[in-house]
């Protein structure tokens, strides 16, 4: 049985194993998650870690980090989620499920959480299109499809939304 709690200092080595792991087994084959994960850490910016543990041993890992959404009437921070990674061995038993809901949980005054994701996964947690509002995102090649946004208030309409500059370049 796991546990999720927030990341500590003595779990950084652990996330960055579990996250290399679950990227390489993944369709998208690199590392470069990791390295985000530990630019957004030593960014000292405000963002929320958490993981979840069997025992001692970290077996998933979601991370949190600041995000804005220009519009016409000025900018909106909240969070973007990801990258999300869990121990390739123990995928699919509903731990990145756990995780997400307890990220939705922690972050419940935020305004917005966005996301890159699968069309299939995501609105199951609240998560819509977020060309639906208008809201598309700045990076170029990236289909807008596979761009997500939940709201915790009032949404805005029509918008760029970026994601923390660890993530790269961005363009509106």
């Amino acid at each position: 049985m796991y546990t999720v709690r927030n990341e500590s200092p003595g779990d950084h080595e652990a996330v960055h194993a579990v996250t290399v792991a679950a990227f390489a087994a993944s369709e998208f084959g690199h590392s470069g998650e990791a390295e985000l994960v530990e630019r957004i850490r030593s960014s000292n910016d405000s963002h929320v870690s958490l993981v979840a543990v069997d025992g001692d041993e970290v077996i998933g890992h979601i991370l949190f980090s600041p995000a804005t959404i220009q519009t016409a009437d000025g900018v909106l921070e909240g969070m973007g989620l990801g990258p999300m990674s869990v121990e390739p061995g123990r995928q699919r038993q509903g731990i990145g499920k756990v995780l997400i809901e307890a990220g939705i949980q922690q972050l419940n005054s935020c305004p917005f959480i966005m996301v890159f994701g699968h069309a299939d996964y995501y609105p199951r947690f609240g998560f819509v299109p977020a060309s639906e509002y208008g809201i598309r995102h700045a990076f170029e090649g990236m289909p807008q499809e596979l761009f997500f946004i939940r709201w915790s208030e009032e949404p805005r309409r029509d918008g760029v939304a970026f994601y923390h500059a660890a993530f790269g370049p961005q363009t509106g």
